[in-house]
């Protein structure tokens, strides 16, 4: 199919490489690139690795063969990279200082040196959100004033430990005027989300001073030139935040749109945990890729074909379920 591109955006695959890819995630990389195809739009792949050590070693490599595999090619990425790179996010933290100190001159900031299981054990913290619990603003309350641009690279020590960075929610919802997050999601629909009340001030700097992932996540479909997200509907909370980041910091929001989980024939999420669904081990086992995209196809209600081409041409982003649907695993048959 001979493709004609539009400058106007890109859709992205951006995956975490902690483990192989199996058919939750590959399916959701499937409808993120005929999403963007069908619009015309470039796809990029990045690689969300803001802590490399965490990647076991020559996971990328059999990421990248799977998508090759499957003919998810891609017209930018770290192996083909184009002028919005580096496509990893190893590579990228000089590019995140930027956003970071334009959050600390709109005062929104603060450092943070409780641990995880202090945040936990707090008595006013009851309430969990898809991060954990919510934060109950024990160091907002130790430092009242707000961080300026130099403070953030020069936070004291405090019981051996180095502070995160937290964006003080409340705070940068009433620098916005506004006292919640609402998005029309393509797929979802209208979401709102109080986010004083269900996710709380959430991190931007790790203590290590890695950047975290709602920031880097955020600026970094904007950098690249992302006009459309697509992604599993667990992570609408996420999309909250960032689109606070991406307002308080003036920049454009995406298009996003969340679909439905993929599940297993006993209703059960698939996960990188279930070693029977990786691209991998179907591959292992003689399934081809043209099996692979047909039950991928299948499980979005289109009628059999594995062939890429043909679910480009039939893809229609409103057709998409927002339901949860069950994949199927791919026959072994021969390559088609």
């Amino acid at each position: 199919m001979e493709r004609k591109l539009t400058s106007l955006g890109a859709g992205r695959f951006a995956p975490t490489p902690t483990g192989r890819l199996h058919l939750g995630n590959v399916r959701t990389a499937l409808l993120a690139w005929l999403w963007a195809r069908s619009c015309g739009l470039r796809n990029l792949l990045r690689i969300e690795d803001l802590d490399p050590a965490a990647i076991p070693q020559g996971l990328l490599d059999g990421l990248y063969q799977d998508l090759d595999w499957l003919g998810l090619h891609y017209d930018e990425s770290p192996l083909t990279p184009g002028e919005v790179g580096p496509y990893r996010q190893s590579e990228r933290s000089v590019v995140y200082q930027a956003p970071l100190l334009r959050l600390a001159a709109l005062g929104v900031l603060y450092p943070c040196w409780c641990s995880r299981k202090e945040v936990a054990s707090a008595a006013v913290a009851p309430h969990f959100s898809d991060e954990g619990p919510i934060y109950p603003k024990t160091c907002r309350n130790r430092t009242p004033e707000p961080l300026c641009v130099l403070d953030i690279t020069n936070l004291p020590v405090v019981n051996g430990r180095f502070p995160a960075l937290r964006i003080d929610v409340g705070s940068a919802l009433n620098l916005l005027g506004i006292n919640a997050i609402e998005f029309v999601d393509v797929v979802q629909g209208p979401q709102r989300f109080v986010l004083t009340e269900t996710m709380g001030d959430f991190v931007v700097r790790r203590s290590d001073g890695i950047v975290a992932y709602q920031l880097a996540c955020a600026y970094d479909d904007v950098m690249m030139g992302c006009t459309q997200v697509l992604r599993g509907r667990d992570l609408l909370p996420s999309t909250a935040r960032q689109i606070l980041l991406l307002r308080l910091l003036e920049l454009p929001v995406p298009t996003y749109a969340h679909v439905g989980l993929a599940l297993n024939c006993n209703g059960d999420r698939l996960s990188k945990r279930d070693g029977s669904t990786s691209i991998q081990v179907l591959r292992e086992r003689g399934s081809s890729s043209y099996d692979v995209l047909t039950c991928l196809g299948l499980s979005v209600g289109w009628s059999t074909t594995g062939k890429l081409d043909d679910l480009a041409s039939r893809f229609r982003i409103n057709e998409v379920t927002p339901h949860d649907v069950t994949v199927p695993l791919p026959g072994a048959n021969k390559d088609k």
